[in-house]
């Protein structure tokens, strides 16, 4: 009943943007003050709402969580004609890997096969741990830093095959550097016969929730590794350029272009 009634106060300000009194939600709700007033003073506390005298209206947490849900749900149309582009391009099956920060694990969905008889298959909604794989890699590199420290500190790294990374220190190591190149790979550390090349998809604002895969057999995938490396960096970008994501200017760019002081020796 509590989980229903925020969700109804909630859907009820959302309505009426100019926001409702205590006493407006409270007719509108059916329910008793003590109830709501419990139920506003939670939600306010932890930002869902803000109050400005007696009136209270939706806060910044409520509008970060319905940009997190509409993201989600817009990614797998978005993302679709860039996974046929790179299926197209490269051969290979490609695929999106969301992260589930509250089980340290990514998801896996939605997927393009290859059309090759030898390919890389798995079904849409497997989850892996993040430390393995190299979605898991980018999810993790990109992710706030205090976050990353503590699901490094504590992870069970158990090795899923011989070539698993499976010490802190070392792993620690790979994922920066997947943050500084954007861009991580494996050879047979999830499933002994797949190599894996990832990029992060970023939403607007930076965040990163999910991760472009191109997986291929692990020979063509040790053949083409440059050639895919580059592929999913760039199908990623677009990706992320889709869903509204604008990089911030470098600032050395910024000085290059427009240089404190006039210098004639300077040309584009």
């Amino acid at each position: 009943m509590s989980l229903a009634r925020v969700l109804q106060l909630l859907q009820l300000l959302a309505e009426q943007p100019p926001g409702m009194t205590l006493a407006e939600l409270c007719v509108s709700m059916h329910a008793p003050k003590t109830s709501v007033l419990s139920l506003l003073r939670g939600l306010t506390t932890h930002g869902y709402l803000q109050r400005s005298g007696t009136v209270y209206r939706l806060g910044p947490a409520s509008f970060s969580l319905g940009a997190a849900l509409v993201s989600a749900s817009s990614l797998d149309i978005v993302a679709m004609p860039f996974l046929r582009e790179a299926v197209a391009r490269s051969g290979e099956t490609t695929l999106i890997a969301k992260i589930n920060r509250a089980e340290g694990q990514l998801i896996y969905g939605p997927i393009v096969e290859s059309t090759r008889a030898i390919r890389y298959a798995v079904p849409e909604g497997t989850t892996r741990p993040l430390f393995a794989s190299s979605a898991g890699r980018v999810l993790l590199a990109f992710q706030d830093e205090a976050w990353r420290g503590e699901y490094l500190q504590s992870a069970d790294l158990h090795a899923l095959t011989p070539r698993s990374v499976t010490d802190r220190k070392q792993l620690a190591r790979i994922i920066d550097q997947v943050r500084k190149s954007g861009v991580a790979f494996t050879f047979g550390e999830v499933t002994p016969d797949v190599a894996g090349f990832s990029a992060p998809i970023l939403e607007p604002g930076g965040r990163v929730n999910a991760a472009l895969i191109i997986a291929a057999p692990i020979e063509r995938g040790r053949a083409a590794a440059a050639d895919l490396q580059r592929l999913v960096m760039e199908l990623a970008a677009n990706i992320s350029r889709a869903l509204g994501y604008r990089p911030e200017p470098d600032p050395r760019e910024l000085t290059a272009r427009h240089p404190r002081e006039p210098n004639n020796n300077l040309t584009d």
